[in-house]
């Protein structure tokens, strides 16, 4: 967890979110069986979903509390929203990065096109297996891996920046390696896999064994060091920073400072198709409801979120030597136990024999500028990793004693993996 600073009045100082998750329907055209929100199959409208005005004064309010931020719209499955353009353009002309989150099976080249133009930033699709006969069982649908595969293939040709998404399970967490040739193959950016938190029809799913857990997570790090050209990511795993040896504060090999560790509440938060708030997708307690109340208000005041800032996990997570770097999923520990600073019960790690807790993390270095053509460079670089790069970088300057970034030092600092904006622009 990160420190946070006190203003006068002794309430903390709230970081500004970097990413927003937006369920922007439940309604869906497949019924996988893990899906946290319980989407439902219906038509295509539903009078507890926010209407076009209403979505358009939402994505204000994230514009205004979040700048730059990325906006990823999901569902159930956001195709199948009527106005998903005029959002993405909104969003795209109010300074934010949006990213669709689909499944895949309804997007074709010229909806990709569509979306591309208005100005979203990437596709994220759904596939869980390369297996098509898994992805369709846990999608509901026969055909939904070959329709995905084609949405995947249309974001591409569309140029937008694509990212796989895959759920595991003890049934594919075997299939990593394949699920990694299938993403060069189709050019992705980035490869995440999540694993499972037992929330909404997820809930009667078996998530993975601790020491399923451990084996997984470390042949994820495995996988990206032989894969350095494709960005591979556990996600909704934070345990993957004791795997990376990565301290508080620290980064290294294209991780970012906090890369990998629970954001829920501190960088990160979550709008339900209705427009209320959760930390995040598998919290489901509701902090907020934007009819009512502003989302800035909910973010910087919100005693949940104080909390997620503020106080050290419980148990065994509040003596670990990776406490502040790691901390546990704030979801899991809430579902185990009803508490959101409970332990995650779920990581198998035992610090060794009298090692000490995690010290709090050293204040943050000194503010490092950035000259006006590096920083358009930066802007260039597609969203799902500027956030990385730039925290990279004003590292690798507050280590080497510069106080600004040029163009020549961004070249010189050049991330080990390939964007194709960087290379465009530089």
């Amino acid at each position: 967890m990160s420190t946070v600073m006190m203003a006068a009045d002794e309430r903390p100082i709230a970081p500004v979110p970097t990413i927003v998750s937006w369920n922007l329907t439940r309604r869906c055209n497949l019924a996988c069986r893990h899906c946290y929100l319980d989407a439902v199959q219906r038509g295509r409208t539903s009078c507890d979903e926010l209407n076009t005005s209403q979505a358009r004064r939402v994505l204000a309010q994230v514009a205004e509390l979040a700048p730059g931020a990325m906006l990823v719209l999901t569902g159930g499955e956001p195709l199948l929203r009527r106005d998903l353009t005029t959002l993405v353009r909104q969003a795209a002309a109010q300074g934010l990065a949006p990213v669709i989150g689909t499944n895949g099976t309804l997007l074709d080249e010229r909806r990709a096109q569509t979306l591309k133009d208005a100005g979203a930033a990437g596709v994220g699709v759904s596939l869980d297996s390369a297996d098509p006969a898994f992805h369709d069982t846990l999608r509901g649908v026969r055909g939904a891996w070959r329709a995905a595969m084609r949405g995947a293939a249309a974001a591409r040709r569309a140029g937008a920046a694509l990212l796989l998404q895959t759920t595991l399970f003890e049934e594919n967490r075997k299939d990593l390696a394949a699920l990694a040739d299938l993403a060069q193959s189709l050019g992705a950016l980035a490869l995440n896999f999540f694993f499972l938190v037992c929330t909404g029809r997820g809930a009667t799913q078996t998530d993975l064994s601790a020491a399923a857990y451990e084996e997984t997570l470390a042949r994820i790090v495995k996988l990206q060091h032989e894969r350095p050209r494709l960005i591979i990511r556990a996600r909704c795993a934070p345990y993957l920073r004791r795997f990376l040896g990565l301290r508080a504060g620290e980064s290294a090999d294209g991780y970012g400072a906090w890369s990998g560790a629970c954001l829920a509440g501190r960088g990160y938060l979550r709008i339900t198709p209705q427009g209320q708030v959760t930390p995040c997708p598998y919290i489901p307690e509701v902090i907020g409801d934007l009819g009512t109340a502003a989302l800035r208000e909910i973010w910087e005041r919100h005693p949940a979120l104080t909390r997620l800032r503020t106080e050290l996990p419980g148990g065994k997570c509040g003596t670990c030597d990776f406490r502040y770097s790691c901390g546990g999923c704030r979801a899991r520990a809430l579902a185990q136990h009803g508490d959101l600073m409970a332990e995650d019960s779920r990581c198998a790690y035992a610090a060794p024999a009298a090692t000490p807790p995690e010290p709090a993390p050293a204040p943050e270095h000194p503010a490092v500028g950035w000259e006006p053509a590096a920083q358009a460079l930066l802007e260039r670089i597609p969203a799902f990793v500027r956030a990385t790069v730039r925290t990279r970088l004003e590292q690798c300057a507050a280590q080497e004693g510069s106080c600004r970034i040029t163009i020549e030092f961004m070249r010189a600092h050049r991330p080990r993996f390939p964007l194709s904006e960087w290379r465009k622009s530089s």
